[in-house]
C-alpha cells in the first residue's frame, strides 16, 4: 500500500509532467504580483500616499494670502450686473454710488491723519447718531507697548459722556492688527468698522504715524449752532 508521501510525490510528478504545476505556479504569481500592484494603489499603498501628498502639495491654499480686495471688486462687478437693471433714473445712480462706495478697493497705503479724517466723515454723516456726538471727535494715538509692540489709535465720538473709546485700532508694523479685542462683526458692520476691515484685508499700510498730531486733524462731527 503507497504512503501519502508516496501519493503526493507521485502527483507532484505528474504535474510536472503534464506541465499542469507550471501553469498553476505561473498563475499563482501572475496573480500575485496583480494584488502587490494593486495594494499599491490602494488606500494605504505608497503610490496612493505619494499621490495624495503631491496634490496636497500642489492645491496647499495660504488663506492669509487671499486677496480680499480683489474679491471686493468682483462681488461690486456681481451686484452692479444683477441690479442694474432693477433701478432706473436718480434711484439707480444714487443705488450704484452707495454700492461702489461701500465695494470699492481698499488704497495700498493710507496716512494716518486721512485715516482719522474719514472716520470723522463717516461719523460726522451718520445722521441716525447725531445725539451722541460732541462737537468735536477726541483723538489719541498712543506709543507702542511690550504687549501690542505697535502703536494704538483711540477715537471718542463723545469721550465726555462715553469714556470707552468707540474706536480702538492696533497697529503691527504699519498695518491694521485685527483680534479677539475687537468686536468686528462682518455680518452687521457700522460704517466706520466696514471701511477698517477692509483696510485690514488689503494689508494696506498706515503712513504718517510718527509725525501724528491730532491737532492737524479736521475733527469737527457737527456745528455749534449756539
Amino acid at each position: 500500500m503507497q504512503t501519502i508521501q508516496q501519493i503526493v510525490n507521485d502527483k507532484v510528478q505528474s504535474m510536472i509532467e503534464d506541465g499542469s504545476i507550471k501553469s498553476v505556479i505561473e498563475t499563482g504569481v501572475q496573480k500575485a504580483i496583480e494584488y502587490a500592484i494593486s495594494e499599491q494603489f490602494g488606500s494605504y499603498g505608497s503610490v496612493t500616499k505619494s499621490l495624495n501628498e503631491a496634490v496636497k502639495t500642489g492645491l496647499m491654499i495660504n488663506t492669509r494670502d487671499l486677496p480680499f480686495e480683489t474679491y471686493n471688486q468682483q462681488m461690486l462687478v456681481a451686484v452692479k450686473g444683477k441690479l442694474g437693471a432693477m433701478f432706473q433714473g436718480a434711484a439707480s445712480e444714487k443705488f450704484m454710488a452707495e454700492i461702489e462706495k461701500t465695494l470699492a478697493p481698499a488704497p495700498a497705503q493710507i496716512s494716518v491723519k486721512d485715516l482719522v479724517e474719514t472716520i470723522v466723515k463717516i461719523w460726522r454723516e451718520d445722521e441716525f447718531d447725531i445725539e451722541n456726538l460732541d462737537y468735536f471727535a477726541a483723538v489719541e494715538l498712543k506709543e507702542a507697548t511690550y504687549r501690542h509692540g505697535g502703536p494704538t489709535l483711540y477715537m471718542w465720538k463723545n469721550k465726555d459722556s462715553n469714556p470707552k473709546p468707540d474706536l480702538r485700532l492696533y497697529i503691527n508694523d504699519g498695518s491694521i492688527r485685527i483680534n479677539h479685542a475687537h468686536q468686528y462683526n462682518p455680518t452687521c458692520f457700522d460704517e466706520h468698522e466696514a471701511f477698517i476691515f477692509k483696510l485690514y484685508a488689503a494689508g494696506t499700510k498706515i503712513t504718517g504715524l510718527e509725525e501724528f498730531n491730532p491737532d492737524e486733524c479736521d475733527l469737527e462731527l457737527k456745528e455749534d449752532i449756539d
